[in-house]
C-alpha cells in the first residue's frame, strides 16, 4: 500500500514529495520519464473514477485478468488495439457455449505490496465490491446491463480458479475485464479503511492505491503531481520505465514551456493552438491519433430549459462548428452529429451530417417556443481544461445575440466529477467517450433511460427497445440497420451539442524511445 508520502522511506522522498506540493511540477532526474497533463485526476479508486484522467492514471497501479494487445501506430510508436484479448493475471480462460460461464486460471506469484497474493479470493471480492458501490466502474465491468445486473455469481473455485456466472450472454465480457473496473484491489487494506459500503465512494481509496500491478505509487499531491516507481515484486512483464514523474499543470503557458523545452518528455492536453506552435520546435515530435472520444456540451433533458426540445434545437444551430474546428481544434477534429462517433463501427456519415451554423433558424426557433429573454444558463467547466474554456467562451459571445446569458462555472476536478456525476448542474462540458469500444456500451450509458452516468439524461423508450435489440444481435445487417434507425430519433431530439470528435495530439520529446498511444493512456510502454 501506498498512502500519499510513504512514512517508512527514506527523507529525501519524503523531502522531494513535500517539495513537489510546495514548489509545483516535478523535474525528474534525466534517467526518469516526465509526464506532464494538463488535467488531473479526481479519485485513484478503480470502483469509482469514470473520467479519462483518472482512469488513466491509476489503471497503471493494478493488474486485471485480461488486457488488450498493441498494433504499429503513427511515427513509430504504437497504438493500444482494442479488438485483441490477451493474458494478463489469467494464464488461460474457457467460456461455455452458451455464454454464460467464464473460467479463468490464473498465474501464480503475484502479490500485493502488503505481500498477500493476487489469488481468486482478490479477484472476486475487487468484483463484488465495484458491483456494491455500485460506481462507474460497475457500469464498465458489467457494459453497462445494470437493470438488472448481468453477473449472476463470482466464485473463487480455488486460489487459482474463477469462475463468474452471468445471466444472459455478453460479447464485450472480456473487453470489460481488461478495463480499470476489473483492477484487482487488496482486500485487507480496504477492509482496514472503511470496507464496502453500498452506493458509496472510499474514502482512503480516493487517493490512495493498493498495488496489485507493474508501479508503485511512490508519492501523490492530489491536483499538482506523483512519482511511480516499478514494482520490483511485480510478477509480470516489467515497465518500460523504472520511474515516472506525473505533473498535473493547469497553466497553460506552463504546460507549454515544458514542451517546448524538453522539460516534460510526455505531454497530454495542450490546447490545440498552443500544438500548432510546436511543429517546427526542435527536440520535439508532435503526434496526432484518431479516437471515439468527443468534446461535447451535456444539456440535461429533465432541466429547463433544456427540457424543450426546440430549445435544444435552437442552441444547437448557434453554434459556429467549422470556426471551432479551425480555432479551437487547429483542424484536430471531426465534425458530425449523431450518436456514433466517426471512429466507432457502426457510424453512418451520410445519417450523421453536422448541424448547420444558422442564426436566423435559431431565432426562429426561440420566438416559436415564446420563451421569455434573456434566458440565464451555467455552464461547468473542468479546472485546466483550455479547450472547455475556449469553446465556453465562444458559445457565451455568440449565444448574447439569442438573449442567451451563459455563465461559466469553471470547477477543480474532484468538485466536476461530484456536481456532474450527481446531476446537480445545469449544463456541462465534457470530452466523453466509451471506455469499451462498441456502440451497445456506448450507448449503454449515453443514450438510454434511468441511468445514472447518462449525463444528458435523454430518455426515448423506443430508443432503449432498439438498444436492447442491438446488443442481442449478432447479425451485422441488422445491426447496422438498428444503428442508423437510432442515428435518425437521436438526431431529431438534439440531446445535446457535439463540437467535434477530437484527434488528440500527444507531444514527445526526442529522447523518448517507446510510446504507445490509448484513449486511455497506459505508462507501462513508455520508456526514453
Amino acid at each position: 500500500m501506498r498512502i500519499g508520502n510513504r512514512m517508512n522511506k527514506p527523507l529525501a522522498a519524503a523531502l522531494m514529495a513535500g517539495i513537489a506540493g510546495l514548489a509545483g511540477p516535478v523535474l525528474a532526474q534525466n534517467s526518469e520519464l516526465v509526464v506532464n497533463s494538463a488535467v488531473a485526476p479526481s479519485t485513484l479508486d478503480p470502483a469509482w473514477a469514470c473520467g479519462l484522467q483518472e482512469i488513466s492514471f491509476l489503471q497503471n497501479f493494478y493488474v486485471r485478468l485480461v488486457q488488450h494487445g498493441t498494433a504499429e501506430g503513427p511515427e513509430g510508436t504504437r497504438v493500444v488495439d482494442y479488438s485483441s484479448i490477451e493474458p494478463y493475471l489469467a494464464d488461460s480462460w474457457e467460456v461455455s457455449e452458451d455464454g454464460l460461464t467464464y473460467t479463468f486460471y490464473l498465474k501464480e506469484g503475484f502479490t500485493f505490496e502488503s505481500g498477500n497474493p493476487v489469488d481468486a479470493e482478490a479477484v472476486r471480492y475487487s468484483f463484488q465490491r465495484v458491483l456494491d458501490m455500485a460506481g462507474c466502474g460497475r457500469f464498465f465491468l458489467t457494459d453497462g446491463h445494470i437493470d438488472p445486473v448481468i453477473f449472476d455469481s463470482i466464485e473463487a473455485v480455488d486460489p487459482l480458479t474463477v469462475v463468474i456466472t452471468l445471466n444472459k450472454p455478453n460479447g464485450n465480457m472480456l473487453g470489460d475485464l481488461a478495463t480499470h473496473a476489473a483492477s484487482i484491489v487488496d482486500p485487507s487494506i480496504i477492509e482496514a479503511n472503511g470496507g464496502v459500503v453500498p452506493g458509496q465512494p472510499n474514502e482512503f481509496m480516493a487517493a490512495n492505491v493498493t498495488e496489485s500491478g507493474p508501479f508503485l505509487l511512490e508519492s501523490y499531491s492530489a491536483n499538482q503531481s506523483a512519482r511511480m516507481v516499478a514494482n520490483p515484486e511485480f510478477a509480470g512483464e516489467a515497465p518500460a520505465s523504472d520511474a515516472i514523474s506525473v505533473n498535473w499543470i493547469t497553466a497553460a503557458p506552463t504546460l507549454l514551456l515544458q514542451a517546448r523545452t524538453g522539460q516534460a518528455d510526455i505531454t497530454f492536453g495542450l490546447a490545440k493552438q498552443a500544438v500548432s506552435t510546436m511543429g517546427n520546435n526542435p527536440g520535439t515530435r508532435v503526434i496526432a491519433y484518431t479516437n471515439p472520444f468527443v468534446q461535447q456540451m451535456m444539456l440535461p433533458n429533465t432541466k429547463a430549459p433544456w427540457d424543450n426540445v426546440l430549445f435544444r434545437e435552437a442552441v444547437a444551430h448557434a453554434v459556429p462548428y467549422e470556426d471551432i474546428v479551425e480555432r479551437v481544434a487547429y483542424g484536430y477534429g471531426t465534425l458530425y452529429y449523431g450518436p456514433i462517433p466517426p471512429s466507432l463501427p457502426g457510424f453512418n456519415a451520410e445519417l450523421s451530417q453536422p448541424v448547420p451554423f444558422n442564426l436566423d433558424r435559431a431565432r426562429q426557433l426561440i420566438a416559436e417556443i415564446g420563451i421569455e429573454t434573456p434566458v440565464d444558463i451555467e455552464v461547468m467547466i473542468q479546472e485546466g481544461d483550455a479547450t472547455q474554456q475556449q469553446l465556453a467562451t465562444i458559445l457565451q459571445s455568440t449565444w448574447t445575440e439569442l438573449g442567451i446569458n451563459l455563465n461559466i462555472r469553471v470547477a477543480p476536478a474532484a468538485e466536476f466529477q461530484d456536481l456532474s456525476q450527481s446531476h446537480q448542474v445545469q449544463s456541462l462540458m465534457r470530452l466523453d467517450g466509451p471506455g469499451v469500444f462498441e456502440v451497445g456500451y456506448y450507448w449503454g450509458y449515453d443514450a438510454v433511460c434511468d441511468n445514472p452516468n447518462n449525463l444528458t439524461e435523454y430518455c426515448n423508450p423506443e430508443v432503449d427497445a432498439l438498444v436492447e435489440q442491438l446488443r442481442a444481435s449478432s447479425d451485422e445487417a441488422e445491426r447496422q440497420q438498428i444503428m442508423d434507425d437510432v442515428t435518425e430519433i437521436w438526431r431529431s431530439e438534439f440531446p445535446k451539442i457535439l463540437f467535434f470528435e477530437d484527434q488528440p495530439v500527444v507531444v514527445l520529446s526526442d529522447a523518448v524511445s517507446e510510446f504507445t498511444f490509448s484513449p486511455l493512456p497506459d505508462y507501462r510502454y513508455w520508456a526514453k
